[in-house]
């Protein structure tokens, strides 16, 4: 049996330094290191604890769920993420699992932190395209990612038709007579659910004779709502319309009008994206695209729970539809 003792011997560390390492405290210990000491464990079997090492003779029924840890706070604050876990746990938990939520910084703590729960499954919340391949080729239980646009083939996912819900809020723009507009989201510069909803919208315009200016696309990762809200309704020929693209920006910016004396539509028009509950409440009430999220985690949960009474079963990908809700937040123009 693999020991802390055995790593660090190896390693050439203190056995504290390995276990720093190994539960992610790594304010005291150089990424160098840590990565080191990640790698050797693996390549050693090493099982971090005895509860852990009595599992791997068992069906552990653990079903990793993991996300993106940033440095922009508590990923479980976006409403978006909430709603679809809480989905994903209750219809999980129905069917006998174990829930483990863990938060990732860096892709070398997934394979090490699967093995070590001796997770039976996983589902991957956010965008992991980059790492994709990597995670696939290190870890044979079943996994399933959400809102992928990797490239890789054989991966199974589960997402929404992110480019249509682009497209309806550029037509509701357009049919209230709407020429002006703008979008705000957080901008990666990859492809992604967000760009993909940006490059809906913005097709969809310049087929109507509308050109969505890269002057009026906004990063919300780089400043805040208000900020934004200053910027836009300030430029050259200030747009009349923003989409923008989730709910939860959507309220930000109701926010940012409410103290800056905007008044919504008949400043400045929104349409948004998801339809959470937190949209629902806004006054006047959100125009946006809505996705079903109770169903996507529904698809997500039925394709592991088929992999992991069939683990030789392919990789399958669904794609789910969006649809239009009308409420008070887009104004006609005459």
């Amino acid at each position: 049996m693999v020991t802390l003792k055995d790593i660090a011997a190896k390693a050439g560390v203190s056995m504290m330094t390995v276990s720093r390492a190994l539960n992610g405290n790594q304010n005291k210990v150089s990424p160098e290191t840590a990565e080191k000491i990640h790698l050797l464990a693996e390549e050693m079997g090493y099982v971090p604890n005895s509860s852990a090492r009595s599992l791997a003779a068992r069906s552990s029924r653990i079903i990793a769920v993991i996300m993106r840890d940033t440095d922009e706070g508590n990923p479980l604050m976006d409403p978006y993420t909430s709603s679809f876990l809480g989905n994903v746990v209750q219809i999980l938990q129905k069917h006998g699992y174990y829930i483990m939520v863990h938060f990732i910084r860096d892709f070398s703590d997934i394979t090490f932190g699967l093995r070590s729960w001796n997770a039976q499954g996983a589902v991957f919340l956010g965008l992991f395209d980059d790492e994709i391949q990597k995670i696939r080729q290190d870890n044979r239980i079943p996994l399933v990612f959400t809102d992928s646009y990797s490239n890789v083939r054989q991966v199974s996912n589960v997402g929404i038709d992110d480019y249509k819900g682009g497209v309806l809020a550029a037509e509701v723009f357009l049919s209230h007579g709407h020429t002006r507009v703008a979008f705000c989201g957080p901008l990666s510069g990859k492809s992604g659910v967000i760009e993909e909803r940006l490059n809906g919208y913005a097709d969809t315009l310049k087929q109507n004779g509308v050109l969505l200016s890269q002057d009026q696309i906004y990063n919300i990762s780089l400043f805040s709502a208000e900020t934004i809200l200053e910027k836009l309704l300030q430029s050259p020929g200030a747009p009349t319309g923003l989409f923008v693209s989730s709910d939860h920006i959507a309220w930000q910016f109701y926010k940012a009008a409410r103290r800056l004396k905007v008044t919504i539509p008949d400043d400045l028009s929104i349409i948004g994206f998801d339809d959470i509950a937190l949209g629902q409440s806004l006054v006047p009430g959100l125009t946006t695209i809505r996705q079903d999220m109770r169903l996507k985690a529904e698809r997500t949960c039925d394709i592991l729970l088929r992999h992991l009474d069939a683990p030789k079963s392919p990789s399958e990908s669904q794609i789910l539809d969006v649809e239009l809700i009308e409420r008070e937040s887009v104004k006609t123009l005459s």
